[in-house]
C-alpha cells in the first residue's frame, strides 16, 4: 500500500512538471512568434520606405525624360520656325528700314511741331505769370489794408476789454474784502454765544448732579439701616431651619441635576446610536454606488486614454513623416530656387550688357512682328472651332486654358488677354532668334572678310615677290618668269612634253 501511494505521488509530480514545461514552451513559442512578427514588420516597413524612395526617384526620372522629349519637340518646331523666319528676314529688314525712315520723318515733323508748341506755351506762360503777379500784388495790397484795419479794431477792443476787466476786478476785490469782514464778525459773535451757552449748560448740569448725589446718599443710608435690622431679625428666628432647608435643597438640586444629566446622556446616546446606524447604512449605500460609478468611470477613462494615446501616436507618426517630406521638399525647392535666382541674376546681367549694345532700331522696336503668327493663330482658331463642332473642343480648351490662381505665374498680352502656356517665351525666342541670326550673319560676314583678307594677302605677297629676287621667290611661282611674253602668275611651271618643239622663252 505504501509503494502504491508513493508511485501515485511521483506520477502527480511528473505530470505537474510536464504541465509547467508545456507552459514554458508555449510562452517561448509566443515570444518567438512575436519576435518573428516584429522582424517581419520591420522588414516590410523598410521595403515600404525603399519603395517610396524608388517611386519618388522614378517620378523624377519620368519628369526629366518628359522634359527632354518636350524640349526636343520644341527645338524641332523652333528650327522649322527659324527656317521660315530666315526666309522672311530680309523682307522684314527692308520693311523695317522703310518704317524707320518714315518714323524719322515723323519724328522731325513732331520735333518741329513740339518746338512751335513749346514757344507758344512759353509765351502763354509768360502772360499768365504777369497776370498772376498783378493779381497777387492787388491781393497783397488789399490784404495789407484789411490787416491794418483789423489791427486797429483789435487794439481798440483790447484796450476797452482791459479797462473793463480792471474795473470789474477792483469791484470784485472790494466785494470780497467786505464779505470777508462780515463773515469774520459773524463768526466771532457765533463763537462767543456758543461759549456762553456751553458754560451755562455745564454749570446747570453740575448743580443738578450734586443735588441728586446728596438725595441718593441719604436714601441709601436709610435703606441700608432698615435692611440690616430686618436681616438680623430674620436670622435670629429661622437660622436652624434655614440651614437644614438649604442642605436639603442643595442635595435635591444635586440629585435632580444628576438624574437630568443621566437621562439626557441616555437620550443623547440613543439618538446618536440611531443616527450613526442610519449614517452607516447610508454611507454604505453611497460608497457602493460611488465605487461602482468610479470603477465605470475608471474603465471609461482608461479606454478613452488608450484611444487618445493610439490616435496621438498615429498623428505623431503622420506628422513626423509629413515633416520629413516637407523638409526634403523645402531643401530641394530651396536649392532649385537658388539655382533659378543665380540663373535669373546672370540673365539680368547679360540683359543689361546686351541693352548697352542695342542699336537705335532695337530700342524703338525690340520685338519684331512675325508674318507667320497671324497665319498660325488663324489656323489654331480654325482647328479649335472644328474640334468644338466635333465635340472635342472641351478637352483642348481644358488643356490650353490659362487658369490664374494666387500662386500661379501667368502672362498677359498687350491687349489684356491671357497668353497660352506654350507661348510664354515667344518674345524671348524672338529676341534669341534675332540674336542668333545676327550672330550667323556676323560669322558669315567675318568668313567673307577673312577670305577677302587672305586673297588680298596673297595678292600683296605676289606683289612683293614680283619686286624682289631671292631663292624662295625663284623656287615658287612668281611674275618674274615670263613665257611667250606672258607673265607666269599663279600658274604651274612649264613642262616639256614629248612630241612638242621647244618654245622660245624669255627671262627677265
Amino acid at each position: 500500500m505504501r509503494l502504491g501511494k508513493s508511485s501515485k505521488g511521483a506520477a502527480a509530480t511528473a505530470a505537474g512538471i510536464a504541465g509547467d514545461e508545456a507552459k514554458m514552451y508555449a510562452v517561448k513559442e509566443t515570444d518567438v512568434m512575436r519576435a518573428k512578427y516584429l522582424e517581419a514588420k520591420r522588414i516590410l516597413k523598410q521595403k515600404m520606405e525603399q519603395e517610396q524612395r524608388n517611386s519618388r526617384a522614378n517620378s523624377l526620372k519620368i519628369q526629366t525624360l518628359w522634359r527632354k522629349i518636350m524640349r526636343i519637340n520644341k527645338v524641332d518646331s523652333l528650327r522649322k520656325e527659324i527656317e521660315v523666319l530666315s526666309q522672311n528676314h530680309e523682307r522684314d529688314v527692308d520693311r523695317k528700314d522703310a518704317i524707320i525712315q518714315m518714323l524719322d520723318r515723323d519724328l522731325e515733323e513732331a520735333e518741329d511741331q513740339f518746338g512751335m508748341a513749346l514757344r507758344t506755351h512759353l509765351q502763354n506762360m509768360d502772360k499768365l505769370i504777369d497776370l498772376q503777379d498783378a493779381r497777387l500784388l492787388g491781393l497783397e495790397q488789399e490784404f495789407e489794408d484789411e490787416l491794418q484795419t483789423l489791427e486797429n479794431e483789435f487794439d481798440k477792443e483790447r484796450r476797452l476789454i482791459v479797462s473793463q476787466h480792471s474795473s470789474e476786478v477792483k469791484e470784485l476785490n472790494d466785494i470780497m474784502t467786505a464779505i470777508d469782514a462780515e463773515e469774520q464778525e459773524r463768526e466771532a459773535e457765533a463763537r462767543q454765544e456758543h461759549e456762553q451757552l456751553r458754560e451755562e449748560i455745564r454749570n446747570k448740569n453740575l448743580e443738578e448732579i450734586n443735588v441728586l448725589r446728596i438725595t441718593l446718599d441719604t436714601q441709601i443710608e436709610t435703606l441700608e439701616g432698615l435692611f440690616e435690622n430686618a436681616h438680623y431679625g430674620y436670622l435670629q428666628h429661622t437660622d436652624q431651619r434655614t440651614t437644614e432647608f438649604k442642605n436639603l435643597t442643595r442635595k435635591d438640586q444635586e440629585l435632580s441635576k444628576e438624574i437630568e444629566q443621566k437621562i439626557r446622556k441616555i437620550d443623547r446616546l440613543q439618538s446618536s446610536l440611531t443616527t450613526w446606524k442610519m449614517k452607516i447604512s447610508q454611507n454604505k449605500k453611497e460608497c457602493q454606488q460611488r465605487n461602482a460609478s468610479l470603477s465605470e468611470e475608471k474603465n471609461g477613462i482608461q479606454q478613452h486614454f488608450q484611444n487618445l494615446k493610439s490616435r496621438m501616436n498615429r498623428f505623431r507618426n503622420t506628422q513626423k513623416s509629413r515633416l520629413n517630406e516637407l523638409t526634403k521638399n523645402a531643401n530641394l525647392s530651396k536649392n532649385i530656387l537658388k539655382d533659378k535666382c543665380e540663373l535669373a541674376e546672370r540673365i539680368l546681367k547679360l540683359a543689361e550688357l546686351g541693352r548697352k549694345m542695342e542699336t537705335e532700331q532695337e530700342k524703338v522696336t525690340p520685338f519684331y512682328v512675325s508674318s507667320v503668327e497671324g497665319e498660325i493663330e488663324k489656323q489654331a482658331e480654325a482647328m479649335i472651332k472644328k474640334q468644338k463642332e466635333e465635340g472635342e473642343g472641351s478637352e483642348s480648351a481644358a488643356t490650353d486654358a490659362v487658369e490664374v490662381t494666387p500662386l500661379h505665374s501667368s502672362a498677359w498680352s498687350g491687349g489684356g488677354k491671357p497668353v497660352g502656356k506654350w507661348n510664354h517665351l515667344d518674345n524671348f525666342w524672338k529676341k534669341y532668334n534675332k540674336v542668333l541670326l545676327d550672330a550667323l550673319s556676323i560669322e558669315k560676314a567675318e568668313e567673307t572678310l577673312r577670305k577677302e583678307n587672305s586673297d588680298l594677302q596673297e595678292i600683296l605677297q605676289q606683289y612683293f615677290d614680283g619686286i624682289s629676287v631671292n631663292d624662295d621667290v625663284l623656287k615658287k611661282d612668281n611674275p618674274l618668269f615670263v613665257t611667250n611674253f606672258k607673265v607666269n602668275l599663279n600658274k604651274p611651271l612649264p613642262v616639256r612634253r614629248e612630241g612638242e618643239g621647244t618654245q622660245n622663252m624669255t627671262f627677265v
